[in-house]
């Protein structure tokens, strides 16, 4: 790659070359953390900010397709002015990090009969065929909102589950009937006088 190119027409490049890669090869670079993977191996082997961020091009430029693999640790040698055996411990390194998950992506994405599965637990496996076959259970809690129309009108469908109160009771509609007035009651005299109690309700008859 020109090394007189400057950052900016080589983000350019990238992003050119990038638009024009299948998708299956799209998604296989950005699903890999390349970034945090580089800066580890670059931790490990004490390399300066300005030789990550070389070793970092050389990585993207040989994934975008723009310098082969076999020539990764002849150019890190000359990018990042290290020895002959440092720059072919990175590239093994970078090969094993980031190559490797790239490859074996590719192959499940593009049904290899030689595709290695995906390493999952069984309790992943159940959790994906679940998901795959049966709906998501909507939570049943209502979501806060700050919408006063909406928590008026949660507020009116809560209200539907509560038990109506007791209706009051009826009214009696019967008429209450009163006793017959004994024949010997006579207005303005005391029952003790009368002579006859026979019919009388507040006198018993004398035994």
């Amino acid at each position: 790659m020109d090394m007189k190119m400057t950052q900016d027409e080589l983000n350019a490049k990238l992003k050119e070359r990038f638009k024009e890669l299948p998708k299956v090869l799209q998604d296989a670079i950005t699903s890999t953390d390349i970034q945090k993977q580089l800066r580890e191996l670059a931790d490990t082997n004490k390399l300066h900010l300005d030789q990550w961020q070389l070793l970092e091009n050389e990585v993207l430029l040989t994934l975008m397709g723009f310098q082969p693999p076999e020539e990764l640790a002849d150019n890190i040698k000359a990018d990042l002015d290290v020895t002959q055996e440092m720059a072919q411990d990175l590239a093994s390194n970078v090969s094993r990090i980031v190559f490797q998950p790239v490859r074996e992506q590719l192959e499940r994405e593009l049904e290899h009969p030689d595709a290695r599965a995906a390493d999952t637990t069984g309790v992943e496996d159940v959790r994906s065929q679940v998901l795959g076959e049966q709906p998501v259970a909507s939570s049943l809690e209502p979501e806060a909102s700050t919408n006063a129309e909406s928590a008026t009108s949660y507020k009116l469908q809560a209200t539907s589950f509560v038990a109506p109160a007791t209706p009051p009771s009826t009214s009696p509609t019967g008429k209450i009937e009163r006793a017959p007035v004994s024949a010997a009651y006579k207005a303005g005299e005391a029952s003790t006088v009368r002579k006859s109690v026979e019919d009388d309700p507040y006198r018993e008859p004398p035994q």
